[in-house]
């Protein structure tokens, strides 16, 4: 009997990366979750039978140890998501008090973390082929005066999926981004996620996002940018008439 395929999901410790990681295992994949929680990370792992790996994924360090690490494993790394991601402060925070620090340390998480999987875990896939989801954010497609410096980056998310898909799909390799509205994930503090909820925004479960990532994983297109907003699903974003890649 071959080794199952492996699918890479990084931000697995909580949230949409473990609810992702569960689906991706009860699939048939041998699961990779990556986090900087090793507790929890371990602890969703060891749930699915999968395999936890301690990964900053701002490190480009990190990701040259893990991809050479995975071009020695018998098994095809065949699917990922990446996942990991975090906000600039809790609490709408003003952007001119948002230090350098800070925004480095958010760039490094939110985009850098996305750039270098692709690289490293598009390479491994491309002999075979393959598919990654990047998450972005509602907050890549319009404004969010919350917080710029994260929709700064989800914003080149959603640029580089729709502009690197067509050069990976050439080397087999499908890539896309989902953009969520409001999650209920650990990102935000029981009185925040009230307050959203108070405002008439009731927010998806992850488990609602993780499916729509998987119908993503499986679809022969690439390039596709999909939102998921509570009780409406998931929907192919209209870019009208901006160029992009295309059905």
């Amino acid at each position: 009997m071959s080794a199952p395929p492996v699918a890479v999901v990084t931000g697995a410790a909580s949230g949409i990366g473990a609810a992702t990681a569960r689906r991706l295992a009860s699939q048939g994949f041998a699961v990779m979750c990556c986090d900087i929680d090793d507790d929890a990370g371990r602890a969703v792992a060891d749930s699915m039978g999968g395999t936890y790996v301690s990964l900053d994924v701002g490190d480009a360090t990190a990701w040259a140890e893990l991809e050479a690490w995975l071009q020695h494993d018998e098994r095809r790394v065949a699917r990922a998501v990446l996942n990991a991601g975090m906000l600039t402060s809790v609490e709408p925070q003003a952007f001119l008090d948002v230090t350098v620090e800070r925004y480095r340390q958010v760039r490094a998480v939110n985009l850098d973390g996305v750039v270098l999987g692709i690289q490293a875990l598009a390479r491994l896939m491309a002999p075979d082929g393959g598919a990654i989801v990047a998450t972005a954010s509602l907050a890549g497609l319009g404004p969010y005066d919350a917080d710029p410096i994260y929709a700064a980056t989800k914003h080149a998310i959603v640029g580089l999926v729709r502009s690197a898909a067509p050069q990976l799909a050439t080397a087999g390799v499908r890539l896309h981004a989902i953009c969520p509205g409001g999650v209920d994930t650990g990102l935000l503090p029981p009185e925040r996620k009230a307050a959203i909820s108070a405002a008439g925004r009731p927010m998806l479960d992850p488990d609602e996002v993780a499916d729509a990532i998987v119908v993503m994983l499986e679809s022969d297109e690439h390039g596709l940018v999909q939102t998921i907003v509570h009780g409406r699903g998931s929907e192919r974003y209209s870019f009208r008439g901006v160029p992009g890649p295309r059905p």
